[in-house]
């Protein structure tokens, strides 16, 4: 069998049968070198001779992976690897025309100084890091898949949902599928550690060390600053979505960032994503919160006016009341595709929020206050 057809089979039965991903192997890889990760969690890359392979753990089930990954700059050299891993996908680095289906991946991406690499993005109105003309694929739930035949993608990147069927039909392209799942890590540097593997993915690798070693430190210096406070505010999150107000599960990486700020969250859903309440479940355990902070998308931010006949129900909280409500507009900010990936840009500004005496006249990063 032609290694580019085995190659396009690995890639479907990869992305159609993800549960077995990585799974028992017909023959033992020699050893390799793991590559050093403090905080990850879901995400394992060991260097052997030739290629790495990184394995992906599945965050909703975690006796399972998620997706197994042979990187390598000579593919056509791994015929032992394959038979030894039949559902890992083989993915030829350095990437030179990815498909980048969100902002976040698009933003790190970027700041590796590999913006070059991707050919095509999805979701563009939500992308402001790219300078050069890239191809627009559509909607990331579902993409134009004529676009992305024309564009030819060498990989696309895509952040997976628990149960999503959404990209099923793009496994048939034969394309290998990157399941950006660093979102589902239970902690902000954990989530931010998965540059590691983007710029393994893009040629970047040492720049990815190296930013993130950066960003580790900042970020540990600002915890160390918050973590004496005597008094922990409260914080929620978000706006109601039909009957739906999301929030932040205990085991989340916002959470926990909040924690690390010196803050809580008036929730105890141990969820590592976000919790699907009801307005009145909201109000009933957040009524009595020190702040309120939301992520819009307009060409202003909204004023507490504009709230109050948004839902009445907003004005009956504290945080409203007091005066304490904090918006981050991503369409004047670049929340969507720095922040995962600098954790230490947040958790200032969350600090500025709740512990202003902590680091005053710092400028914010995100937030502003609405009026």
């Amino acid at each position: 069998m032609k290694l580019h057809t085995l190659i396009g089979q690995c890639g479907i039965a990869a992305a159609l049968l993800h549960s077995c991903a990585g799974g028992s192997t017909a023959a033992a890889l020699p050893e390799g070198d793991t590559i050093r990760l403090t905080h990850a969690r879901n995400i394992t890359m060991v260097r052997y001779d030739g290629f790495t392979r990184v394995t992906l753990r599945n965050p909703w089930d975690t006796t399972a992976l998620l997706a197994t990954y042979l990187l390598s700059e000579h593919p056509e050299q791994l015929d032992a690897a394959l038979r030894s891993d039949p559902y890992a996908q083989v993915v030829r680095i350095p990437l030179r025309n990815a498909l980048v289906f969100t902002a976040v991946h698009c933003g790190i991406i970027c700041e590796l100084g590999k913006e070059s690499s991707i050919g095509g993005v999805c979701e563009s109105q939500y992308i402001n890091c790219l300078t050069h003309p890239v191809v627009d694929c559509g909607s990331g739930s579902s993409p134009n898949q004529e676009r992305i035949i024309q564009l030819s993608p060498d990989a696309m990147i895509i952040s997976p949902f628990e149960n999503n069927t959404a990209h099923d039909k793009l496994a048939a392209l034969g394309i290998p599928i990157i399941q950006g799942a660093e979102y589902m890590e239970s902690t902000a540097l954990g989530r931010a550690e998965w540059m590691k593997f983007y710029g393994l993915l893009v040629g970047a690798e040492e720049a990815s060390c190296t930013l993130f070693h950066a960003v580790e430190q900042r970020y540990d210096s600002l915890k160390a600053l918050a973590a004496h406070t005597q008094r922990k505010p409260l914080i929620f999150t978000d706006r109601l979505y039909g009957n739906i107000w999301y929030q932040p599960g205990t085991e989340s990486t916002a959470a926990r960032l909040y924690a690390d700020a010196g803050a809580a969250i008036p929730f105890s859903h141990s969820q590592s994503g976000s919790v699907a309440l009801s307005a009145e479940q909201v109000y009933t355990q957040a009524h009595q919160a020190d702040h309120w902070l939301f992520i819009c998308h307009a060409p202003t931010a909204p004023t507490l006016a504009q709230l109050a006949q948004e839902a009445d129900i907003y004005t009956r909280f504290k945080a409203y009341q007091t005066g304490n409500v904090w918006v981050c507009n991503t369409a004047t900010s670049d929340f969507f595709e720095s922040s995962p990936f600098h954790p230490d840009r947040h958790l200032s500004d969350i600090i500025q929020i709740c512990h202003p005496q902590l680091r005053p006249q710092h400028p914010m990063h995100y937030y502003q206050k609405l009026k």
